[in-house]
This record gives C-alpha cells, sequence and structure tokens, in this order.
C-alpha cells in the first residue's frame, strides 16, 4: 500500500497506528485470546517500540516514513472502508509486540 498522501506522516501513521491496535484487539477477542492491554496502550506500544525502532534506526524522517509504511503493511488495503483487519505479517508483528502480555502461553498466537 503506498503512503503517499497531502496527509502529514504524523497523521498517516496514527492512523495505520489505531488501525493496526483496532484489528488486534478484535482478532484477541474473536480467538477468545485475553490480552491485558486497552486500546490506547496497544497504539502506544506500537508507537515506543515499532515505530520508536525505525526512528532510532534511520532518523526521524526516514524512520517515519518507515515505520508508516511498515504499519500499512500490517492491515489489510481497505481499511478505510471496512474494519480493519490485519494481514499475516500484522499478525506476526502484534504476536511478537504483545507477547508478553497474552494471558495465554506465549507460544501461543492469533492465527
Amino acid at each position: 500500500m503506498s503512503t503517499h498522501s497531502c496527509l502529514p506522516i504524523e497523521v498517516r501513521t496514527a492512523v495505520f497506528r489505531r488501525a493496526v491496535a483496532h484489528a488486534y484487539r478484535d482478532t484477541c477477542a474473536f480467538y477468545r485470546v485475553s490480552l491485558d492491554y486497552t486500546l490506547d496502550e496497544l497504539q502506544m506500544l506500537i508507537a515506543l517500540r515499532l515505530e520508536g525502532y525505525f526512528v532510532q534506526q534511520h532518523g526521524a524522517a526516514v524512520g517515519m516514513d518507515m515505520a508508516c509504511t511498515m504499519l500499512s503493511d500490517m492491515v489489510l488495503p481497505d481499511v478505510l472502508v471496512a474494519a480493519p483487519r490485519l494481514t499475516t505479517l500484522g499478525q506476526k508483528m502484534m504476536d511478537e509486540l504483545c507477547c508478553d502480555q497474552l494471558a495465554t502461553a506465549c507460544h501461543t498466537t492469533v492465527h
């Protein structure tokens, strides 16, 4: 999915971050996996660990662009017209980010 837009990178990143967090909570609920994160906590986790990684490795401008691209690849492209759903990459990335908080065994994934 292309992340080029007239919207600032911070806005696009925030939209994708929210969509990823929402889709992961929905997926956990669907599979009855207890997740001890609120939607806001999930968004903060994504911002700190995923986006933060890219910014630390590549600097603010390039890192934010890379983080936005990664987040857009983590949700299906119809995110603006349908409920957000994770791609396989999104499921794997979020399982890794949330592994320590999943109430079931750490090796359990939601896909």
